[in-house]
């Protein structure tokens, strides 16, 4: 049985290190670790001391990178350890599984392993950058590697065995499979995980034992500590007097962290084999596809290769099922596509893509702006703006790749260039954009204030380019769905690099310069997309 679960494990992760969302998020948690300790004069802190910045001693760096690590991979390796049970059953090893006696517990822990594993690899990374930053900055040359691997072992591994199992967990449950449970994670995260730098509610983060700690050291160098505050999160600030020396959380003081990660691991194995309570181990007749139903004369197939289907109809291979996004197959209903089509029909077709199964979705842009028009504007922005932006997130998500398998044929014919082809595509997402923020411009204008209705516009156009950017790099929703909220996140609490919307008003970025962003971000997907193409 461990050998079984030890080889899905082990197979499932080096299958997944190879996806491009992987190795985007490895390398923004090494970037993240260079961040949050600095080598050079920067100013950007993860773990801020009030006015006060810590010696590079091996405590101090472990302790500031696995508190980043903890914060960032908890929401962005979510991102990519859901969606391994789906990828299972759309691509035809649930089949393969149901045949073989490997119990539904034996794969969900198989699962939650695989998980480990992918946050296991990506925290080695990062405590290597720590002990690199920590050589480099010359600060401490004295490397004490229990102190600098402490910090992982306590809090960060813990924390993020209780994100895999509940990886697992989402993965299981029908509602929260999509986009969909990209949301509520988000909500999750910010209750309990930066909610956890508070002094209420359950220490995730190992906050109490640490500020403590560093608090008596402030206090036997001589400061007064009352003013002392501490927090997580990526700010800069240049107001740093002093220093202490902090030689980290030491074994003694390993008691209460070690508790609270105990817990999170044996709840991290209950939470991710909870799943096995309505979990069928792809037996069920729901899991397994209906066929594809051909009228007569049609045919129209499915993109996306053979393998998941019956029998074909011309007596070779297998064909595919039809996907939720696929069109029409009737030759009657079809128009023959005109060479050289303009940009105009292939953004009809992607619009189209976008938006289907989606009809309740203008009701709610609708409802969005009838709100907005009725709501005057407060100071420099407008009260719905920045929520009216989260309603199209999951439509969004669905740019820059083809994860429902759409049948494209018409659109392709209709616009045989790729260029004109991902043109359409950026323009079919900026669409709901406009859609959505068109009601606070028109306040906004109305009231005279031009340079924010010249934000929002602009951020109309940033964040589909984001969207489109991140599904083509990645070929999939996640890293959008990941990235997103944190920028929509940073933009309401103000932060000025992130306000994309212009919502602080004259300290906010330049629209221009938002516009001038969008431009780069699409310009990236053109360069993507022409080097695919070129290397078919």
């Amino acid at each position: 049985m461990v050998t079984r679960v030890g080889a899905l494990a082990l197979a499932d992760f080096r299958e997944r290190r190879r996806r491009p969302g992987y190795l985007v998020v490895l390398l923004g948690t090494l970037a993240l670790g260079l961040l949050a300790a600095p080598v050079g004069d920067s100013r950007w802190e993860v773990f801020q001391v009030t006015d006060l910045h810590g010696r590079y001693t091996s405590g101090y760096v472990g302790t500031v990178t696995a508190l980043g690590g903890a914060v960032w991979l908890s929401l962005a390796g979510f991102g990519i350890a859901r969606g391994a049970i789906p990828r299972d059953e759309q691509g035809g090893v649930g089949r393969l599984l149901a045949a073989t006696p490997i119990s539904r517990f034996a794969y969900l822990a198989g699962k939650f392993g695989s998980n480990l594993l992918l946050f296991g690899s990506m925290l080695a990374a990062l405590a290597g950058t720590a002990l690199g930053v920590q050589l480099l900055k010359g600060d401490s040359g004295h490397v004490d590697v229990v102190r600098l691997l402490l910090p992982y072992v306590l809090i960060t591994l813990p924390l993020l065995a209780a994100v895999a199992g509940c990886a697992v967990l989402f993965d299981t449950l029908p509602g929260l499979r999509g986009g969909l449970g990209s949301m509520v994670w988000f909500a999750v995260w910010l209750v309990l995980v930066l909610g956890a730098q508070t002094g209420g509610g359950p220490d995730l983060l190992g906050m109490r034992r640490i500020t403590a700690s560093i608090r008596e050291v402030i206090a036997a160098s001589g400061r007064p500590v009352d003013g002392v505050e501490f927090g997580v999160g990526l700010t800069a600030d240049n107001r740093v007097l002093g220093t202490f020396d902090w030689p980290g959380l030491g074994a003694g003081e390993a008691g209460g962290p070690a508790r609270t990660g105990l817990l999170l691991m044996a709840a991290a194995v209950g939470i991710a084999l909870l799943g096995a309570l309505w979990f069928r181990r792809f037996d069920g007749a729901e899991s397994r596809p209906a066929p594809t139903e051909l009228r007569p004369g049609a045919t129209g197939v499915r993109p996306g290769g053979w393998g998941r289907g019956g029998p074909r109809q011309d007596g070779g291979g297998a064909a595919p099922e039809a996907g939720p996004a696929d069109f029409a197959r009737d030759p009657a209903r079809l128009t023959p596509a005109r060479r050289g089509g303009t940009v105009l029909a292939a953004l009809a077709g992607e619009l189209r893509i976008l938006v289907r199964g989606q009809r309740s979705w203008w009701a709610g842009a609708a409802a969005i702006a009838a709100l907005a028009l009725g709501v005057a504007p407060d100071g420099p922005s407008h009260a719905v703006l920045p929520f009216a932006v989260l309603w199209p997130v999951l439509l969004w998500s669905r740019m820059g790749h083809r994860a429902d398998g759409g049948s494209v044929e018409e659109l392709l014919g209709a616009c045989p260039s790729p260029l004109r082809r991902t043109l359409a595509g950026l323009l079919a997402g900026i669409v709901p954009a406009l859609a959505v923020v068109a009601g606070p411009v028109v306040r906004l204008l109305g009231a005279g204030e031009t340079r924010a209705a010249a934000g929002a516009l602009a951020g109309a156009l940033l964040v589909p380019a984001l969207a489109m950017l991140c599904g083509t790099v990645t070929r999939g929703p996640r890293l959008f769905q990941t990235v997103y909220p944190l920028l929509w996140y940073g933009m309401v609490n103000h932060v000025r690099g992130l306000d994309f919307l212009g919502v602080s008003g004259a300290g906010a970025p330049a629209p221009a310069a938002v516009a001038g962003l969008a431009a780069a971000l699409a310009l990236g997907v053109l360069a993507v997309g022409a080097i695919r193409h070129a290397t078919r």
